[in-house]
This record gives structure tokens, sequence and C-alpha cells, in this order.
């Protein structure tokens, strides 16, 4: 029913251009979900209805898209412009603020700031009950609308179809560290006051240092029928009171430590089971101390997987430090591509260890990898000779038989490293790349 004082052809004319206009915005906001064309662009639209200071944050607080009116001054939409996040202070205030209504089991609420009495609308975007990002609707004043408000929850549910239907996956557990952990990894929290303010909001279990697990499975696809709740609570069960997310399609572990070091004190056999169970391989880290080394340690993990499924895919557990080696190869080779002219891995081995595979390739011998041994051994004969399961007089004989070839004496050691990292070469390029280096 509407009372008005207008005859009816301007009455009619004046409801038909507003239902058109808002007919012509939810079709241009669901143009948006369906381009993904962003959620800053979803909210730039959605202003041309609610010409007001419209915010949208994670879970930790940090901008995610915003559009802030000239004519609106508020503390925390000034605070977010300038900082990019809200400190631990204002969001305190602004959780303590009086509610005057609240709905839909508690995903809207409205309040008027006890700072600026600007009437603001926030409504939770939840995933599977873990709340995803906050979206804030700040009117000039303290007066209510019930406009804005219906048109804030439209909005809202389009901000939550975007969201989900983009990024459906890394919401699927604990959404503020996971927020926490995109940040770190992709630079974009690099300064040490946000870091510490986005810390007070999350109880990160972290003593004196960390370690990344990474898990990974064999294929995005197969990924899509992984019951995730299930693996994420056995994972749990594993590792207690860690810290748990996924992360671009793979399932990401912040161990917490007390002492430096890679070895993990856990059961292997159960997280063995979960991983041939699914097609999983979980890579572990190095230990660090600073959250900030975030970025290294997760693509370390990520090197380990890549490097561990092509060289021994028989491992579903891969340590970083076991192929360390062959990433320091690998970086070596990318430079020496540019600055040698040569896509060869050839030319970072040296001479002697290449007159060992030539000689082990005419003779079908294996003096190459039985040197590697020996070497890591520390020239311990006795060790080597019950790694390789032969009798210390032949194993005397094979080293006698090394120098000859090499024409060098294993006593020099910077050969002796040489001829160590010869062999990653050689291992890598043979393994990794499929190539004959000769």
């Amino acid at each position: 029913m509407i009372a008005t004082n207008l005859s009816l052809v301007p009455l009619y004319n004046l409801v038909q251009h507003y239902v058109h206009a808002f007919l012509q915005w939810d079709t241009h906001l669901r143009e948006i979900i369906y381009q993904s064309a962003g959620l800053q662009s979803l909210l730039e639209q959605a202003s041309e209805l609610i010409p007001v200071t419209i915010l949208l944050v994670n879970a930790g607080f940090k901008h995610m898209a915003a559009v802030y009116a000239p004519d609106i001054h508020d503390i925390t939409a000034d605070e977010l412009r300038v900082n990019g996040y809200q400190t631990f202070e204002t969001i305190q205030t602004i959780q303590n603020e009086h509610i005057l209504h609240s709905c839909n089991d508690n995903a809207m609420a409205e309040y008027i700031s006890s700072a600026d009495h600007n009437y603001t609308y926030v409504h939770l975007i939840r995933h599977q009950h873990n709340l995803v990002a906050r979206l804030c609707i700040i009117l000039n004043g303290s007066d209510k609308n019930d406009c804005y408000s219906d048109l804030s929850q439209i909005l809202a549910d389009y901000v939550s179809e975007y969201l989900l239907s983009h990024q459906g996956a890394d919401y699927g557990r604990n959404a503020a560290f996971g927020s926490l952990v995109a940040d770190l990894i992709e630079q974009r929290l690099t300064d040490q006051n946000e870091l510490t303010q986005r810390l007070k909001q999350i109880q990160l279990a972290i003593r004196h240092y960390y370690q990344i697990m990474l898990i990974s499975f064999e294929s995005l696809q197969q990924s899509h029928d992984i019951p995730w709740n299930y693996v994420i609570n056995q994972l749990a069960y594993i590792f207690p009171f860690n810290n748990i997310t996924t992360y671009k399609g793979d399932i990401l572990l912040l161990i917490r430590k007390i002492k430096r070091g890679t070895h993990l004190d856990f059961n292997q056999q159960h997280l063995l089971d979960l991983l041939n169970n699914y097609k999983g391989y979980a890579a572990i880290g190095n230990s660090s101390e600073f959250l900030t080394s975030l970025p290294p340690t997760y693509h370390q993990v990520q090197d380990a997987i890549r490097l561990g499924r092509t060289m021994h895919p028989e491992n579903r557990i891969l340590y970083y430090e076991d192929y360390s080696m062959f990433h320091i190869v690998e970086l070596a080779a990318a430079s020496s591509f540019e600055k040698l002219g040569s896509h060869n891995l050839v030319h970072l081995c040296n001479n002697e260890f290449i007159a060992l595979i030539i000689y082990d390739k005419q003779n079908d011998t294996h003096f190459a990898d039985e040197l590697f041994v020996y070497l890591m051994n520390e020239r311990n004969t006795a060790g080597t000779a019950r790694s390789l399961y032969v009798h210390r007089n032949t194993m005397l004989y094979k080293i006698r038989k090394m120098e000859s070839i090499i024409g060098s004496s294993l006593e020099d050691p910077q050969l002796r490293e040489r001829l160590i990292f010869s062999h990653y070469v050689w291992e890598y390029a043979t393994r990794y790349l499929k190539e004959d280096i000769l």
C-alpha cells in the first residue's frame, strides 16, 4: 500500500523508475559475479543505490574492498583506508558497541558508533560456520534507513556468493588463521606492527619456533573428492595443538616447536596411512623463529613435493633438507643457462666426476654412486662397505680404482666437495629432468 498525494500516472512513472533502477542494479551485481570482475567492482556497483561508506574486511579485519563516501567521517573506516587493516584496539571498540538489533542468527547486526554516531549495519559472511568476512555499511548520522538495510542484505548475499564460489576451499578451516597465512605467503603482510595486531586476534599455537608441513594431493581434480573435514580432523589428531588451514588446494600446518631442528616426533604410520588412502604427499620444511619467514619456507616445502614426487615417487613423507641440494642445483642451473649459454648441466660438474660416469657407462660399473656413498660416510671404509654390502678389502680396491680413473687423490677436500656437488647435479639431471648429461 502506498499513501501519496500524487496522481496515478506520476505515481506509476515514479514506481517504474525505481523498480527499473533496482532491477538494473541487481543485474549488474550478478554480472560481476559471473564475470569474476572482483570484489571492488562489486562494492562500487552497489554504491550506486547505497551511496554510503561500504567496507569489506576479512576474518582478520584486513581490507578486501571498500567504497568511501566523501561526506561520511568514521574513525574505523579512516583507519582501514590509511593502514589497510584495523588495529586490535579498534576491533575491541567495534565488538563492544551496543547492538540495537540483530537478525538471521546474528548474521546481521545494527549499532550506532560511539565515536562518530554513525548508524552501521554489519553482515557476517560465513562458510561452514567459519567466519570469512565482514561487510559494513556506514550511514551518515544516527538515523536508521530501512531501504539501505534491505539493499545491504542483497549485497551481502552477492559478496558471499562471490567469495565462496571463488575461494570456497580456502575457508574450510580456521578462517582468521588462513587469512593470516595467505597474507604472509603472498607478501601482503610485511609490516611488523600489522603482524603484531593480527596475532592478537588469533590464538596462534607457536612457542619459540615453528615448522611448516604441506599436504598436497596428486591432482586438483582428485582433491575435490577428498573428505576435507575428515582429513583435517585426522591431521589435528596426529599433530595436536597446532594450526591447520587450507591454501590453494593444499592443507598447511604450522607446527610449534620448542627447539630448532628438522626432526618431528609424530605417528608416522598414521600419517602414511592417511596419505596412501588419498594419494597425498606431506613435505616438512625447516624450522624458523619468525613468521615473516613464511614465504620462503612455504616455497621450500612446495619444491620438496615437486622434486620428491618425481625423484622418489614411492616416498609419501618428504623433508626439504633431503632435497635442499637438488634445489640448490636447480637454482645454479637457472643461472648457468643465462650466464654459460648452455642448457647442459654437464658444465656444473667437474672433470673428475665426468671421467667416472664415462667409465661407468663404458664398463657397466657403478663407481659414481659408490664414490658418493664413500664420501657421505666421511671416507669411513668399513661403514661404506656395510652400506654397499661388500667386503672391506673390496671397498679398498674400489677406492684405489676410483682414484686411478679420476687421476687425483681423494685426500683433497676441495675435490671431495666438487665430487659431491657434481653427483647431486648428475642425480638431478637423471632423476628429475630425465636427461643424460653426457
